[in-house]
């Protein structure tokens, strides 16, 4: 028996026990040598984060896990693509970081990090979209064609057994963002009334970025974004920045998980 089998053996013995992410990860490890696995689950009303594991440290990994099922995710224009997967077989999605629209985003997560390529494997079932997101080190290197071809053959082994081990476990640990959909009806309802270019700003402001990061990440100038702002908040009818988060922050978070 090969070491990736005697990995994948030990990753169904693992299922519903504390092991679980430590083997899912010896399992990527050996198949096709990524560095770094973190799960989510996205449901039409939250991001749950399920386990982070491999060689980034405990505490930058579950930092960066916090922050983007917090706000982040808004800025992640991979997930938006992801949303229209099927529930027929899982997928793998090669991540290019370097494609990504929001410069902070592409900071954040894979500049800070030392991180520098990103496999998507992606499952949907009846309880929403599963990421198994797998990312390689600047000391590794880009995954290989042959390392994406080896994630495609694992990813219905890999997104079976982490399917089974969420049901077993039921809620994750890992911090959840999870906004109510029906107390936010009126807030959404409001935040589609704005054109597409203050959408786009109001995002990235609720994702934590300042005057300066919106420019940079639209590519438009800081005296654009602000007077956009002002407009944003006479549309949405609030007097700070302070006002934008407490009433729109899980409003704008349900009309991303809707695919708006």
């Amino acid at each position: 028996m090969s070491i990736e089998q005697l990995a994948l053996a030990d990753l169904v013995e693992a299922i519903g026990s504390k092991q679980f992410a430590a083997s899912a990860f010896a399992v990527v490890e050996q198949a096709f040598q990524a560095d770094h696995i973190v799960v989510q689950v996205v449901e039409e009303d939250r991001v749950r984060g399920l386990f982070t594991e491999g060689r980034l440290s405990a505490r930058v990994a579950a930092t960066i896990n916090q922050r983007y099922v917090e706000r982040y995710y808004m800025l992640d224009e991979s997930l938006r693509a992801l949303g229209n997967v099927n529930d027929k077989a899982p997928t793998v999605v090669h991540v290019d970081p370097g494609g990504q629209a929001s410069p902070t985003y592409k900071n954040y997560f894979f500049e800070r990090t030392g991180l520098c390529d990103k496999l998507s494997i992606v499952s949907r079932r009846e309880a929403g979209l599963l990421l198994c997101n797998v990312y390689r080190l600047k000391d590794s290197g880009p995954f290989t064609r042959q390392q994406l071809m080896r994630a495609k053959r694992l990813a219905p082994v890999l997104s079976a057994a982490v399917w089974r081990h969420l049901a077993n476990v039921g809620e994750p640990a890992l911090p959840a963002m999870s906004p109510s959909l029906e107390v936010h009806q009126a807030e959404r309802a409001a935040l589609r009334h704005l054109s597409a270019r203050e959408s786009e700003i109001c995002r990235r402001l609720l994702a934590g970025a300042s005057n300066e990061g919106v420019a940079l990440d639209l590519n438009v100038s800081v005296h654009t974004v602000r007077t956009l702002r002002k407009r944003i908040y006479k549309k949405l009818q609030v007097n700070s920045l302070g006002d934008l988060y407490a009433r729109y922050l899980g409003a704008m978070s349900a009309e991303v998980n809707s695919g708006r």
